[in-house]
Protein backbone atom coordinates (compact mmCIF):
# COMPACT_ATOMS: atom_id res chain seq x y z
CA UNK A 1 0.00 0.00 0.00
CA UNK A 2 2.75 2.43 1.06
CA UNK A 3 4.89 1.74 -1.78
CA UNK A 4 1.95 2.12 -3.99
CA UNK A 5 1.15 5.56 -2.22
CA UNK A 6 4.87 6.41 -3.32
CA UNK A 7 4.88 5.58 -6.80
CA UNK A 8 1.35 7.32 -7.11
CA UNK A 9 3.11 10.60 -5.49
CA UNK A 10 6.47 10.66 -7.60
CA UNK A 11 4.37 9.92 -10.89
CA UNK A 12 1.90 13.09 -9.98
CA UNK A 13 5.09 14.93 -9.31
CA UNK A 14 6.46 14.19 -12.10
CA UNK A 15 3.46 15.38 -14.25
CA UNK A 16 3.33 18.32 -12.54
CA UNK A 17 7.01 19.30 -13.15
CA UNK A 18 6.28 18.81 -16.96
CA UNK A 19 3.37 21.23 -16.72
CA UNK A 20 5.76 24.06 -15.78
CA UNK A 21 8.20 22.90 -18.39
CA UNK A 22 5.75 22.89 -20.78
CA UNK A 23 4.81 26.78 -19.71
CA UNK A 24 7.92 27.64 -19.99
CA UNK A 25 7.78 27.13 -23.74
CA UNK A 26 5.46 30.07 -24.05
CA UNK A 27 6.01 33.51 -25.02
CA UNK A 28 2.92 35.02 -24.91
CA UNK A 29 2.35 38.54 -23.68
CA UNK A 30 0.91 41.88 -25.28
CA UNK A 31 2.75 44.76 -24.35
CA UNK A 32 1.97 48.94 -24.21
CA UNK A 33 3.95 52.17 -24.78
CA UNK A 34 1.64 54.02 -22.27
CA UNK A 35 3.17 56.07 -19.20
CA UNK A 36 1.31 56.48 -16.18
CA UNK A 37 2.26 57.69 -13.25
CA UNK A 38 4.06 54.91 -11.21
CA UNK A 39 4.97 54.77 -7.32
CA UNK A 40 7.70 52.68 -6.54
CA UNK A 41 7.15 51.32 -3.02
CA UNK A 42 9.52 49.88 -0.80
CA UNK A 43 10.20 49.01 2.57
CA UNK A 44 13.63 49.15 4.50
CA UNK A 45 14.69 47.60 7.71
CA UNK A 46 17.97 48.00 8.77
CA UNK A 47 19.65 47.76 5.19
CA UNK A 48 22.06 50.55 5.85
CA UNK A 49 24.06 47.75 3.69
CA UNK A 50 21.98 48.17 0.76
CA UNK A 51 19.65 51.06 0.52
CA UNK A 52 21.43 53.30 -1.43
CA UNK A 53 22.51 50.51 -4.02
CA UNK A 54 18.42 50.39 -4.54
CA UNK A 55 18.33 54.05 -4.44
CA UNK A 56 20.64 54.70 -7.25
CA UNK A 57 18.46 51.75 -9.16
CA UNK A 58 15.10 53.33 -8.72
CA UNK A 59 16.90 57.23 -9.62
CA UNK A 60 18.40 56.11 -12.45
CA UNK A 61 15.75 55.26 -14.62
CA UNK A 62 14.60 55.76 -18.17
CA UNK A 63 11.05 56.10 -17.19
CA UNK A 64 10.26 60.02 -17.56
CA UNK A 65 11.49 61.35 -13.81
CA UNK A 66 8.26 63.22 -13.19
CA UNK A 67 5.58 60.33 -13.96
CA UNK A 68 6.77 58.59 -10.87
CA UNK A 69 7.79 58.82 -7.31
CA UNK A 70 9.89 56.91 -4.88
CA UNK A 71 7.97 55.96 -1.75
CA UNK A 72 10.83 54.43 0.80
CA UNK A 73 8.76 53.34 4.02
CA UNK A 74 11.21 52.71 7.17
CA UNK A 75 10.47 49.72 9.05
CA UNK A 76 11.44 50.17 12.77
CA UNK A 77 14.69 50.18 11.67
CA UNK A 78 17.41 50.61 14.32
CA UNK A 79 20.48 51.33 11.93
CA UNK A 80 21.35 54.33 9.86
CA UNK A 81 18.57 53.31 6.99
CA UNK A 82 16.03 56.31 7.54
CA UNK A 83 19.41 59.15 7.65
CA UNK A 84 20.47 57.38 4.56
CA UNK A 85 16.89 57.57 2.66
CA UNK A 86 16.36 61.15 4.06
CA UNK A 87 19.82 62.14 2.73
CA UNK A 88 19.00 60.76 -0.68
CA UNK A 89 15.67 62.46 -0.92
CA UNK A 90 17.69 66.16 -0.70
CA UNK A 91 18.90 65.55 -4.31
CA UNK A 92 16.08 63.65 -5.39
CA UNK A 93 12.42 65.28 -5.07
CA UNK A 94 10.40 61.95 -5.57
CA UNK A 95 12.50 60.25 -3.05
CA UNK A 96 10.01 60.13 -0.13
CA UNK A 97 11.04 58.86 3.21
CA UNK A 98 7.62 57.52 5.54
CA UNK A 99 7.51 55.40 8.76
CA UNK A 100 5.46 52.47 8.61
CA UNK A 101 4.77 53.40 12.35
CA UNK A 102 2.02 55.16 10.73
CA UNK A 103 0.29 52.21 9.58
CA UNK A 104 -2.48 49.62 11.09
CA UNK A 105 -1.31 48.04 14.54
CA UNK A 106 -3.60 45.26 12.54
CA UNK A 107 -1.35 44.24 9.68
CA UNK A 108 1.64 42.47 10.83
CA UNK A 109 5.74 43.74 9.45
CA UNK A 110 6.18 44.22 6.11
CA UNK A 111 2.65 44.20 5.12
CA UNK A 112 2.08 47.39 7.47
CA UNK A 113 4.82 48.89 6.05
CA UNK A 114 3.46 48.29 2.35
CA UNK A 115 0.33 49.30 3.18
CA UNK A 116 1.36 52.48 4.27
CA UNK A 117 3.20 53.13 1.35
CA UNK A 118 0.85 51.75 -1.03
CA UNK A 119 -1.71 54.40 0.84
CA UNK A 120 0.25 57.47 0.96
CA UNK A 121 0.88 56.56 -3.21
CA UNK A 122 -0.28 58.95 -5.82
CA UNK A 123 0.30 55.97 -8.78
CA UNK A 124 -1.56 54.15 -10.99
CA UNK A 125 0.25 51.65 -10.96
CA UNK A 126 2.23 50.29 -7.36
CA UNK A 127 5.86 48.56 -8.29
CA UNK A 128 7.61 46.65 -5.24
CA UNK A 129 10.48 45.53 -4.48
CA UNK A 130 12.43 44.90 -1.47
CA UNK A 131 15.58 47.18 0.09
CA UNK A 132 18.37 44.77 -0.64
CA UNK A 133 17.58 44.04 -4.39
CA UNK A 134 18.78 45.59 -7.60
CA UNK A 135 16.89 46.48 -10.96
CA UNK A 136 18.13 47.30 -14.17
CA UNK A 137 17.65 51.29 -15.67
CA UNK A 138 14.73 50.10 -17.54
CA UNK A 139 12.81 48.39 -14.80
CA UNK A 140 10.08 50.93 -14.47
CA UNK A 141 9.96 51.36 -18.37
CA UNK A 142 9.72 47.42 -18.78
CA UNK A 143 7.03 46.54 -15.88
CA UNK A 144 4.82 49.64 -16.74
CA UNK A 145 4.71 48.52 -20.68
CA UNK A 146 2.77 45.30 -19.55
CA UNK A 147 -0.27 47.05 -18.33
CA UNK A 148 -2.49 46.91 -20.81
CA UNK A 149 -5.98 47.96 -20.33
CA UNK A 150 -7.27 44.69 -19.67
CA UNK A 151 -4.17 43.98 -17.49
CA UNK A 152 -4.23 44.30 -12.88
CA UNK A 153 -0.89 42.54 -12.15
CA UNK A 154 2.18 42.11 -13.69
CA UNK A 155 4.61 38.66 -11.51
CA UNK A 156 8.37 40.25 -11.87
CA UNK A 157 11.13 37.65 -12.15
CA UNK A 158 14.24 37.99 -9.14
CA UNK A 159 17.13 35.57 -9.16
CA UNK A 160 20.06 35.74 -6.69
CA UNK A 161 22.95 37.74 -7.66
CA UNK A 162 25.58 35.39 -6.28
CA UNK A 163 26.87 32.23 -6.97
CA UNK A 164 30.59 32.02 -5.43
CA UNK A 165 30.05 29.55 -2.42
CA UNK A 166 28.18 26.12 -3.02
CA UNK A 167 25.66 27.05 -0.49
CA UNK A 168 24.66 29.89 -2.69
CA UNK A 169 24.61 28.19 -5.70
CA UNK A 170 21.91 25.86 -4.22
CA UNK A 171 20.20 28.51 -2.52
CA UNK A 172 20.11 30.28 -6.34
CA UNK A 173 19.20 27.52 -8.25
CA UNK A 174 16.16 26.96 -5.59
CA UNK A 175 15.06 30.63 -6.54
CA UNK A 176 15.22 30.09 -10.24
CA UNK A 177 12.97 26.52 -9.71
CA UNK A 178 10.83 28.42 -8.09
CA UNK A 179 10.69 31.87 -9.97
CA UNK A 180 10.63 29.55 -13.27
CA UNK A 181 7.09 27.70 -11.95
CA UNK A 182 5.40 31.20 -11.14
CA UNK A 183 5.91 32.35 -14.22
CA UNK A 184 5.48 28.82 -15.89
CA UNK A 185 1.51 29.28 -14.22
CA UNK A 186 0.88 32.80 -15.05
CA UNK A 187 1.44 31.79 -18.56
CA UNK A 188 -0.76 29.08 -18.39
CA UNK A 189 -3.79 31.56 -16.65
CA UNK A 190 -3.36 29.86 -13.32
CA UNK A 191 -1.12 32.14 -11.35
CA UNK A 192 0.12 30.30 -8.32
CA UNK A 193 2.88 32.40 -6.74
CA UNK A 194 4.70 35.84 -7.07
CA UNK A 195 7.71 37.59 -5.41
CA UNK A 196 7.44 40.52 -3.02
CA UNK A 197 11.01 41.46 -4.69
CA UNK A 198 9.34 42.36 -8.07
CA UNK A 199 5.79 43.06 -8.44
CA UNK A 200 3.43 45.48 -10.03
CA UNK A 201 -0.41 46.09 -10.12
CA UNK A 202 -2.91 48.52 -10.78
CA UNK A 203 -4.00 50.52 -7.34
CA UNK A 204 -7.24 49.91 -8.29
CA UNK A 205 -6.93 46.41 -7.58
CA UNK A 206 -5.47 46.49 -4.50
CA UNK A 207 -8.39 48.53 -3.32
CA UNK A 208 -10.63 46.39 -5.06
CA UNK A 209 -10.18 43.51 -2.95
CA UNK A 210 -9.10 45.32 -0.05
CA UNK A 211 -5.73 45.28 0.18
CA UNK A 212 -4.18 42.89 2.85
CA UNK A 213 -7.16 43.05 4.94
CA UNK A 214 -8.74 39.52 4.22
CA UNK A 215 -5.26 38.19 5.07
CA UNK A 216 -4.16 41.03 7.90
CA UNK A 217 -3.53 37.82 10.74
CA UNK A 218 -0.94 36.07 8.08
CA UNK A 219 2.76 36.08 8.93
CA UNK A 220 3.38 36.92 4.45
CA UNK A 221 0.79 37.41 2.46
CA UNK A 222 1.83 40.78 1.25
CA UNK A 223 2.35 39.18 -2.66
CA UNK A 224 0.99 35.57 -2.86
CA UNK A 225 -1.59 36.00 -1.08
CA UNK A 226 -2.53 39.42 -2.63
CA UNK A 227 -1.78 37.42 -5.98
CA UNK A 228 -4.71 35.33 -4.75
CA UNK A 229 -7.29 37.88 -3.58
CA UNK A 230 -6.90 39.68 -7.39
CA UNK A 231 -7.12 36.48 -9.39
CA UNK A 232 -10.12 35.46 -7.01
CA UNK A 233 -12.19 38.80 -6.79
CA UNK A 234 -11.51 40.80 -9.63
CA UNK A 235 -11.90 41.01 -13.34
CA UNK A 236 -8.36 41.94 -13.86
CA UNK A 237 -5.68 39.98 -16.19
CA UNK A 238 -2.51 38.19 -14.32
CA UNK A 239 0.83 38.36 -16.69
CA UNK A 240 4.24 37.47 -16.49
CA UNK A 241 6.69 39.92 -16.82
CA UNK A 242 9.23 38.20 -19.15
CA UNK A 243 11.35 40.81 -20.49
CA UNK A 244 14.95 40.60 -19.06
CA UNK A 245 14.97 44.67 -18.59
CA UNK A 246 12.57 43.98 -15.66
CA UNK A 247 14.00 41.32 -14.00
CA UNK A 248 15.64 41.82 -10.44
CA UNK A 249 18.23 40.30 -8.62
CA UNK A 250 18.73 39.92 -4.74
CA UNK A 251 21.33 39.59 -2.43
CA UNK A 252 22.07 35.64 -1.01
CA UNK A 253 21.44 34.78 2.30
CA UNK A 254 24.15 34.70 4.64
CA UNK A 255 24.11 31.36 6.18
CA UNK A 256 22.62 27.91 5.55
CA UNK A 257 20.66 28.22 8.10
CA UNK A 258 19.46 32.04 7.30
CA UNK A 259 18.32 30.23 4.10
CA UNK A 260 16.24 27.91 6.35
CA UNK A 261 15.01 30.23 7.92
CA UNK A 262 13.90 32.32 5.23
CA UNK A 263 11.84 29.47 3.73
CA UNK A 264 9.96 28.86 6.84
CA UNK A 265 8.84 32.14 6.84
CA UNK A 266 7.56 31.88 2.92
CA UNK A 267 5.96 28.40 3.89
CA UNK A 268 4.49 29.51 7.00
CA UNK A 269 0.99 30.18 5.18
CA UNK A 270 1.37 27.63 3.22
CA UNK A 271 -2.61 26.22 4.80
CA UNK A 272 -4.30 29.27 4.10
CA UNK A 273 -3.77 27.82 -0.10
CA UNK A 274 -6.65 25.75 0.78
CA UNK A 275 -8.85 28.64 0.39
CA UNK A 276 -6.95 30.95 -2.07
CA UNK A 277 -6.12 28.22 -4.39
CA UNK A 278 -6.96 24.63 -3.26
CA UNK A 279 -5.02 23.81 -7.25
CA UNK A 280 -1.82 25.09 -5.49
CA UNK A 281 -2.32 23.77 -1.96
CA UNK A 282 -2.61 20.11 -3.81
CA UNK A 283 0.65 21.38 -5.69
CA UNK A 284 2.29 21.95 -2.35
CA UNK A 285 0.89 18.65 -0.40
CA UNK A 286 2.09 16.35 -3.87
CA UNK A 287 5.25 18.15 -3.25
CA UNK A 288 5.82 17.23 0.24
CA UNK A 289 5.22 13.52 0.31
CA UNK A 290 7.03 13.34 -3.17
CA UNK A 291 10.49 14.53 -0.43
CA UNK A 292 8.74 12.72 2.51
CA UNK A 293 8.58 9.66 1.31
CA UNK A 294 11.94 8.60 0.24
CA UNK A 295 12.62 9.33 3.59
CA UNK A 296 10.16 6.82 5.23
CA UNK A 297 11.63 4.64 2.72
CA UNK A 298 15.17 5.06 3.63
CA UNK A 299 14.13 4.72 7.72
CA UNK A 300 12.54 1.76 6.92
CA UNK A 301 15.22 0.16 5.02
CA UNK A 302 17.47 1.17 8.20
CA UNK A 303 15.06 -1.00 10.43
CA UNK A 304 15.38 -3.49 7.92
CA UNK A 305 11.71 -3.24 5.94
CA UNK A 306 11.01 -1.91 2.38
CA UNK A 307 12.16 -2.11 -0.73
CA UNK A 308 15.48 -0.51 -1.52
CA UNK A 309 14.43 -0.61 -5.98
CA UNK A 310 10.96 0.71 -5.06
CA UNK A 311 13.33 3.78 -3.65
CA UNK A 312 15.89 3.98 -6.15
CA UNK A 313 12.97 3.78 -9.12
CA UNK A 314 11.17 6.39 -7.54
CA UNK A 315 14.35 8.85 -7.00
CA UNK A 316 15.45 8.32 -10.56
CA UNK A 317 11.92 9.56 -11.34
CA UNK A 318 12.51 12.56 -9.41
CA UNK A 319 15.89 13.41 -10.51
CA UNK A 320 15.22 13.11 -13.81
CA UNK A 321 11.81 15.41 -13.91
CA UNK A 322 13.85 17.79 -11.50
CA UNK A 323 16.78 17.71 -14.09
CA UNK A 324 14.33 18.33 -16.97
CA UNK A 325 12.97 21.33 -15.03
CA UNK A 326 16.43 22.80 -14.02
CA UNK A 327 17.95 22.43 -17.65
CA UNK A 328 15.32 24.33 -19.15
CA UNK A 329 15.31 27.10 -16.41
CA UNK A 330 19.05 27.59 -16.20
CA UNK A 331 18.81 27.94 -20.09
CA UNK A 332 15.47 30.31 -19.87
CA UNK A 333 17.38 32.66 -17.39
CA UNK A 334 20.78 32.23 -18.77
CA UNK A 335 21.83 30.35 -15.49
CA UNK A 336 23.49 27.55 -16.72
CA UNK A 337 26.34 27.99 -14.47
CA UNK A 338 24.03 26.85 -11.84
CA UNK A 339 23.75 23.54 -13.29
CA UNK A 340 26.85 21.89 -11.58
CA UNK A 341 24.70 22.57 -7.97
CA UNK A 342 22.07 20.31 -8.81
CA UNK A 343 23.05 17.15 -7.65
CA UNK A 344 23.82 18.58 -4.38
CA UNK A 345 20.40 20.62 -4.70
CA UNK A 346 18.64 17.99 -5.50
CA UNK A 347 20.08 15.75 -1.81
CA UNK A 348 19.22 19.30 0.38
CA UNK A 349 15.74 19.69 -0.49
CA UNK A 350 14.89 16.33 0.59
CA UNK A 351 15.07 17.21 3.82
CA UNK A 352 15.04 21.17 4.36
CA UNK A 353 11.50 20.73 2.35
CA UNK A 354 10.12 17.73 4.73
CA UNK A 355 11.42 20.01 7.85
CA UNK A 356 9.45 23.27 6.31
CA UNK A 357 6.51 21.08 6.04
CA UNK A 358 6.49 19.64 9.43
CA UNK A 359 7.50 23.50 11.16
CA UNK A 360 4.07 24.66 9.03
CA UNK A 361 1.98 22.29 10.31
CA UNK A 362 3.11 22.82 14.12
CA UNK A 363 3.43 26.07 14.16
CA UNK A 364 7.31 26.43 14.88
CA UNK A 365 8.25 30.43 14.87
CA UNK A 366 11.54 31.84 13.14
CA UNK A 367 13.16 34.45 13.18
CA UNK A 368 13.90 36.74 9.75
CA UNK A 369 15.04 40.48 10.11
CA UNK A 370 15.72 40.47 13.67
CA UNK A 371 11.45 39.52 14.33
CA UNK A 372 9.96 36.21 15.80
CA UNK A 373 7.38 35.85 13.57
Amino acid sequence: MFATLFSLTITLYAAILLFFILGLFSTRESRTENQPFVSIVIPARNEKDHIENILHDVTHQTYPVDYYEIIIVDDESIDITSNLVNAFSQRYPNVKPISSQEGSPHLKNKKRALDVGIRASKGEIVLVTDADCRVTSRWVETMVSYFTSDVGFAIGHSQVDSNKTLNQQIEALDYLMLSAAARSTAQFGVPFACTGQNLAYRRTAFDEVGGFSSFADSLGGDDNFLLQAVRRKTSWEIVAALDPNSFVKTVPCNSRSEFVSQRILWSSDSLYFKEANPLFFIVIVITFLANFFPVVFLTGLIFGFGSLSQLINGLAVKFFAEGLMMAKTTRLFNSRDLRKAFVSWFIFQIPYIVYMGFTTLTGKSTTWGGRQS
